[in-house]
C-alpha cells in the first residue's frame, strides 16, 4: 500500500497506483460483481468477479498452454501433453476438450486441474506492477452457478512467493500503529484463515484490538505466512480497526528501514553514489560471491547429509565442548535462515536448506545434553549443561527484536532484545542489536548503546556492521576522531556498509 488508507480504486487506472491484489481485497470487501480486465505488458487476463469472489479467468493470449499446465503439474507426461496438442489443434478445440476426450483425466481430476490452472493464472496477476486495469459489467446469466475462488486464502498463500519478503514488509510498516479485532460477522472467515498454518493462528488470536499491527507481526518473527495474513484482514476489510486508530501516512512514508543487521550476507541497498557504477558491481560481485559459497555450501552437506556425524555436522572436532555447540548450531540458523536466502536471491534453495540445518539441529540436540552425549560417543564431559530451551528462547526473541528493527520500530524492539542478551550474553548479534535499538529509540540512550556495542565488538572483532554502529553512536557522543576510525575500518571490512 502507497499509504495508511484502505484502497478506493476507480473503475479503471494504472496498476503502478493500485496493484491487482488491492483491486480483489477491495472487490471481496465491497461483495462487487464485475468483468476486471488486466493488462500487463504482452499479457491479458479478464477475470470474472461474482459478489466479490472470481470464479472464472481468460486470458488474451492466443496460446492454450493447458497440457504445459499439466505436465509441469505431473499429471502427465511429455508424449501425452503432445497428443492433446495434436488433438487439440486438428480439431480447433480446448485443449481441456482434449484432455477428457483422450481420458487422460477423469472427470473430477480435470475439473481440479483446470481450477488449479485458474488459481495460478490469477497469483501471476499479483506480480504485475505496471500496465492498466478496467471494470466491466457482465451480463447477469454468465456463470452464474460457477465455484468461486476463496481469493483471502489465495493472498495468503500467494503473497509470499509473488511479492516477497521484503515487499511484505513494506506493506505492513506503512500501517504498523493500526490495531484492531476480528466483529463476529468474519468470525468463520478468520479461523478459515487461521487454519493456514501457526503463524497464521497467531496473528488471528492476537487480533483483538490489544495491539498494534508491527507488534503483531515482531512477535511472530517476522514471518511470511503472518505477514501476508496481517494484509489479507486489513485490505479485505475483515479487520476492524480500533476506535480512533489513525496513522500518518506522511510519518509512515519516511520511516527508516533498517538493514544494517543484514549487510554481512547482502549487498549494499544504496548503489547510486558512484556515477561511474564501479561501487556497484563491487557490491552486485561480492553479493554474488556470497550467494555462490553458501549454494556450494548447502549443496555438498546435502550430498552427504547421511555420512555426517554429528560433530563434523557441526562442523566441530570431537574434543569440543558445549560452548562451541551453540555457537555452531545458531551460526547454521542465521546462515540457513530464508530471510538470509532471501537476500542472496537463494529462495530455490529453501527446502535444501531444511533438510541440513533440521540434521545440524538433531547433532546440537544430542550433543548438547550430557547424556545423550555420553551415549553417542561414550565419554563424558565435565563442562556444564546447555540449557537449549534457554538459548532457543534467546534466539526466537532476537528474532521478533530483528524484525521490529527492520520496521523502525525500535522502541517496541527493545522488549525482545533485553530478554535475548540477558540469555545469551555471549552472542554479539545480540549485543549489537540492543546497542543499536538503544541509540535508534526516540530517547536515545548512547551510553547504554556504546556499551553494548563495544561487547559486541569484543566478541567480533571482525564484523564490519558492529564497526560501523558503534562508530555512529561515538560521533553521535562527541568522539569523532575515534568514530572515524571505527567507520573506516568497517568500510575496509565490509564496503557495502556504507550505504
Amino acid at each position: 500500500m502507497s499509504d495508511a488508507k484502505i484502497i478506493e480504486a476507480a473503475d479503471e487506472g494504472s496498476l503502478e497506483a493500485v496493484n491487482v491484489p488491492e483491486l480483489l481485497a477491495q472487490a471481496w470487501r465491497d461483495e462487487r460483481s464485475g468483468l476486471l480486465q488486466l493488462a500487463h505488458e504482452k499479457h491479458e487476463r479478464h477475470l470474472e468477479i461474482r459478489r466479490g469472489a472470481p470464479v472464472a479467468i481468460e486470458s488474451g493470449q492466443v496460446e492454450d498452454t493447458f497440457a504445459r499446465f499439466l505436465e509441469d503439474s505431473n499429471l502427465i507426461g511429455a508424449s501425452d501433453r503432445l497428443q492433446i496438442e495434436r488433438m487439440a489443434s486438428e480439431r480447433k478445440c480446448a485443449q481441456a476438450s482434449a484432455v477428457l476426450a483422450l481420458k487422460l483425466l477423469d472427470p473430477k481430476a480435470l475439473y481440479q486441474a483446470m481450477r488449479s490452472e485458474a488459481r495460478d493464472q490469477i497469483a501471476e496477476t499479483f506480480e504485475w506492477r505496471t500496465g492498466c486495469y478496467r471494470w466491466c459489467e457482465i451480463p447477469s446469466d454468465e456463470n452464474p452457478t460457477a465455484k468461486p475462488h476463496d481469493i483471502l486464502v489465495l493472498f495468503q498463500e500467494q503473497l509470499p512467493k509473488r511479492w516477497g519478503t521484503d515487499r511484505l514488509f513494506e506493506s505492513i510498516a506503512s500501517v504498523q500503529e493500526i490495531s484492531g479485532d476480528i466483529p463476529p460477522r468474519y468470525r468463520k472467515v478468520a479461523e478459515k484463515l487461521a487454519g493456514a498454518g501457526e503463524y497464521a493462528a497467531r496473528v488471528i488470536a492476537r487480533l483483538d484490538g490489544s495491539a498494534p499491527l508491527g507488534k503483531v507481526l515482531g512477535e511472530c518473527a517476522g514471518d511470511p505466512l503472518a505477514a501476508a495474513t496481517l494484509w489479507t484482514v486489513l485490505n479485505s476489510g475483515v479487520l476492524r480497526r480500533a476506535e480512533g486508530a489513525s496513522h500518518d501516512a506522511t510519518a509512515a512514508s519516511s520511516l527508516e528501514f533498517d538493514f544494517q543487521v543484514e549487510r554481512e550476507t547482502g549487498p549494499s541497498l544504496n548503489t547510486s553514489r558512484d556515477p561511474d557504477g564501479e561501487k556497484s558491481t563491487a557490491d552486485s560481485a561480492q553479493a554474488e560471491a556470497k550467494a555462490d559459497l553458501l549454494r556450494e555450501e548447502i549443496e555438498s552437506l546435502l550430498a552427504r547429509l547421511s555420512d555426517l556425524d554429528h560433530y563434523s555436522a557441526l562442523g566441530l572436532e570431537q574434543d569440543a565442548g558445549p560452548a562451541h555447540f551453540k555457537k555452531a548450531y545458531f551460526k547454521a540458523a542465521k546462515k540457513y535462515h530464508p530471510d538470509t536466502l532471501a537476500r542472496l536471491r537463494l529462495e530455490e534453495l529453501k527446502e535444501p536448506a531444511a533438510r541440513v540445518f533440521a540434521r545440524i539441529a538433531e547433532a546440537f540436540e544430542t550433543l548438547s545434553d550430557p547424556d545423550k552425549k555420553a551415549a553417542y560417543d561414550a565419554s563424558g564431559s565435565e563442562e556444564p549443561e546447555i540449557d537449549t530451551a534457554r538459548l532457543a528462547q534467546a534466539e526466537t526473541s532476537f528474532r521478533k527484536g530483528e524484525i521490529l528493527i527492520k520496521m523502525g520500530n525500535f522502541e517496541g524492539a527493545l522488549e525482545y532484545l533485553e530478554p535475548a542478551v540477558e540469555l545469551w550474553p555471549e552472542e554479539p548479534a545480540y549485543q549489537a542489536g540492543l546497542g543499536w535499538a538503544l541509540y535508534k529509540q526516540p530517547r536515545s540512550d548512547l551510553v547504554r548503546a556504546a556499551n553494548h556495542l563495544e561487547i559486541a565488538l569484543g566478541q567480533a572483532p571482525q564484523d564490519a556492521v558492529v564497526h560501523f554502529r558503534l562508530g555512529l553512536v561515538v560521533r553521535a557522543g562527541g568522539d569523532t576522531s575515534r568514530a572515524n576510525e571505527l567507520i573506516a575500518e568497517a568500510r575496509s571490512i565490509e564496503p557495502a556498509v556504507e550505504e
